[in-house]
């Protein structure tokens, strides 16, 4: 399955964390501009105590599943469910327009009905098919659910810390790795 991110496939994955972070840059200066951090260092997304705002039990249930698949676990990192990511999800689509709280209900009940007729994995990877030109409801939700995925992702403890490697704004005096190139 070509849409998911697993050892295999690392240029995959390494794509999706330069997407993410661009794309999560004007996003989390959103959140920080309504919810601004208690410390001058942006924060990782934390959902320690984090209760459901939007969706329900076994929407966000449905959605941690999805969003595994997308990004799974592997020897390197958590994947999004050790992230938390379907309660970030919860969180920016809780505090978005009606419109994309619409989007978001429509998708699940799209994922769970096509599910029905066959499995989770297979009404995923149908969806992942159609991502480079997307025709159907499913098609286009699945790249909502992906972006979403990726930006909870790669604003969580393990995506920055774990998968990414950040280890803070630090000065480096020398790139050794560039002096042979």
């Amino acid at each position: 399955m070509p849409w998911l991110l697993n050892s295999e496939d690392m240029k995959r994955r390494t794509a999706i964390k330069i997407v993410a972070l661009s794309a999560l840059t004007p996003r989390m200066e959103a959140i920080y501009a309504h919810c601004p951090p208690q410390s001058n260092e942006l924060a990782a997304w934390a959902a320690a105590d984090y209760q459901l705002k939007f969706f329900s039990p076994a929407e966000n249930e449905l959605l941690d599943q999805l969003m595994e698949m997308i990004i799974p676990a592997d020897a390197h990192s958590g994947g999004a469910h050790a992230a938390r990511v379907s309660l970030f999800a919860d969180h920016m689509v809780g505090t978005g327009s009606e419109a994309e709280k619409t989007v978001w209900r429509n998708g699940l009940q799209l994922f769970k009905d096509e599910a029905a007729k066959s499995t989770l994995a297979e009404t995923l990877a149908r969806a992942a098919a159609g991502e480079a030109n997307p025709q159907s409801d499913l098609e286009h939700f699945f790249i909502t659910l992906k972006q979403m995925t990726a930006n909870g992702y790669y604003s969580s403890e393990i995506g920055i810390h774990q998968d990414l490697e950040y280890q803070g704004n630090t000065y480096v005096a020398e790139f050794p790795q560039c002096a042979d190139h």
